[in-house]
């Protein structure tokens, strides 16, 4: 009982602290702002770039990774690369770009103090970055340099692969960061063009801001700096998210000390009735899977299970281990006992505990509560991420039971001995049982 108050306790304390400074957004000049006052001297922002692999087709994959890296590496009309850089070192300015599977990002992080001089930093890098040929070849061979390091990763190898496998067919199975022989063929003029023909435009831009300055200061920034993009149509992509319903297994045979499995599996998107019912039930499968295989049978270092916060949602599964049949069955078996049997009540209690201290205590930094704010954005709304304790405490342990009922089939996708593979093929192909 002693617990269970404590835990009301600290959640309302929580709840209360998020209450304040809430986030706002408006309008400057035709592009959204999501602004989040805090009273931390690091200011972190992020000008978002919808659209992400589904902005290019497989023959390019890389190329928006490469191009928002390229505007911040590469040098500015007012900033040569090396400028570029001395500046941020001597006011300890952080600027970087990527993009991933949803969306582009180019961020700023630095202390508010200095913050003019990261703003113009930041805003030139947007608006006016060069794509310089020779630092351009420098950078392009850095990143691929990158993309073979993370191919010959276990852990990034198998995580590429399992987005691949689960969403072979759509665009989620490019490479958000390229291969090396899309990266190889593109030039500083493809990037170029690229950036200034497609990304550059309102219509597909928004900027996230938190930190300690005022909403007046920001909105004059903003219309100084980026008044003068052009704002063309821009129509959203069509998300066909696929259905799990059978069991499959993709591999790639490696000599590795361990084998490396995963296996995807249906998750609601973040608009859905029961999204923070279904986080908390993968949280504390996430639980389960840990005390069965690694405390009590010692098969694996960190057995995980988690779920992905994008347009095309999905769980996942994890394990490495040296015996895949007795591992893969503890999670096919502990997947069909949860579907059939649901948690108890001391389980979503400690889940919305977990919840709570580990996702929110652990987004003090403004980089991390921005890049909450605008992933949430992108997704569904930032306003959820603002919702999500009020909802956390209010999910009903039927709900949370009734959140992982939809699973029917898992996408396994397996990295390591093929002969152990093959003798673990009836654990990959048991069923999960009925869904609803």
């Amino acid at each position: 009982m002693k617990r269970v108050l404590l835990v009301i306790i600290f959640s309302f304390i929580l709840l209360n602290a998020f209450a304040q400074n809430m986030a706002t957004t408006f309008d400057v000049d035709g592009i959204k702002v999501i602004w989040k006052p805090t009273t931390k001297d690091i200011i972190h922002i992020n000008m978002y770039y919808r659209g992400g692999v589904f902005n290019y087709p497989a023959d390019k994959a890389g190329i928006e990774n490469l191009a928002l890296a390229a505007a911040t590496e590469c040098g500015t009309k007012k900033y040569p690369k090396d400028a570029f850089k001395d500046e941020q070192d001597a006011f300890g300015i952080e600027i970087g770009g990527s993009s991933g599977y949803d969306y582009g990002t180019i961020s700023l992080n630095c202390i508010s103090k200095y913050f003019n001089e990261g703003w113009n930093l930041f805003a030139d890098a947007i608006t006016r970055p060069v794509f310089e040929g020779k630092e351009f070849g420098l950078l392009k061979e850095k990143v691929i340099s990158s993309v073979k390091q993370n191919e010959s990763n276990p852990d990034d190898r198998i995580n590429q692969l399992s987005v691949q496998h689960a969403f072979i067919g759509t665009p989620y199975a490019i490479n958000p960061l390229g291969e090396e022989k899309t990266l190889s063929q593109l030039r500083d003029q493809d990037i170029k063009n690229y950036y200034y023909n497609q990304l550059f435009n309102k219509k597909r831009m928004f900027i996230v801001v938190v930190g300690n300055l005022s909403k007046e200061e920001l909105i004059s920034k903003i219309k100084a700096s980026f008044s003068t993009i052009p704002s063309k149509i821009y129509t959203p992509a069509s998300y066909k998210i696929p259905v799990f319903a059978s069991n499959d297994v993709a591999s790639e045979e490696r000599k590795l000390a361990t084998n490396y499995i995963t296996g995807a599996f249906y998750a609601p998107n973040m608009n859905a009735p029961d999204y923070v019912a279904y986080k908390l039930a993968i949280s504390t499968l996430g639980e389960r899977l840990f005390k069965e295989i690694r405390t009590k049978r010692n098969l694996s270092y960190a057995p995980a299970a988690y779920s992905t916060n994008r347009k095309m949602p999905f769980g996942m599964v994890y394990v490495s281990t040296t015996n895949p049949k007795a591992a893969v069955q503890v999670m096919t078996d502990e997947l069909k006992k949860v579907k059939k049997e649901g948690f108890t009540e001391n389980e979503l209690r400690d889940a919305k505990s977990g919840f709570i201290t580990s996702n929110y205590m652990k987004e003090e930094s403004t980089s991390a509560i921005a890049a909450s704010l605008g992933n949430a954005e992108i997704v569904s709304t930032w306003k959820m991420v603002e919702e999500m304790p009020g909802k956390v405490a209010k999910v009903t342990l039927k709900e949370v039971n009734d959140s992982l009922k939809p699973i029917k089939g898992i996408k396994w996708t397996y990295l390591g001995d093929k002969k152990l593979m093959d003798e673990a093929m009836n654990e990959f192909n048991s069923t999960l049982g009925p869904g609803k």
